[in-house]
């Protein structure tokens, strides 16, 4: 073997190393939530546990954030497919259901709404009762799939399902 040969042979292997460091690097870190948040329309949403003797409200809040707060700002935004986009992948009619939601609470999400997490039954079902600044309530159903996403529960279908 020439000394240019085993040069570029060490060469190549240190940067299959580098490549391969970059890619568990990225698998670890990357956020598999396919939602955000947008610039606007801006919203005003404080996320909160219940009181509870267990832990598990808390971190289920924590969890929740900020599809409580995509949730609220599509309401506001009066975009029916978008919010839709927001509904579990595993239900049907999410796009009517999203009308319907818009339809009843979209004028009320522009104003600061208070979210209380439920304690949780079960780990990947969560309750959110959502306190619109003009009394009104809504409570809403959340799931979470195998890759720890939180989907909100919308139109038909079954939340134990995926």
């Amino acid at each position: 073997m020439t000394k240019s040969y085993r040069k570029r042979l060490w060469t190549a292997g240190v940067a299959l190393v580098v490549l391969g460091a970059a890619a568990v690097t990225w698998w670890l870190l990357r956020d598999p939530t396919p939602y955000s948040l947008r610039r606007t329309p801006a919203v005003k949403v404080t996320v909160n546990a219940a009181k509870s003797q267990y832990p598990d409200a808390k971190q289920v809040a924590n969890d929740v954030n900020l599809l409580v707060k995509v949730y609220v700002q599509r309401l506001q935004a009066g975009d029916a497919t978008d919010l839709a986009r927001i509904g579990a992948p595993w239900y049907t009619g999410r796009t009517q259901a999203a009308q319907k939601l818009i339809a009843r609470y979209g004028a009320h999400a522009d104003e600061p709404v208070e979210a209380i997490v439920q304690d949780p039954v079960v780990p990947y079902l969560a309750k959110v009762e959502l306190r619109y600044n003009d009394g009104r309530r809504q409570t809403v159903d959340l799931s979470r799939d195998h890759d720890h996403v939180w989907w909100l529960q919308l139109g038909d279908g079954d939340p134990v399902a995926p």
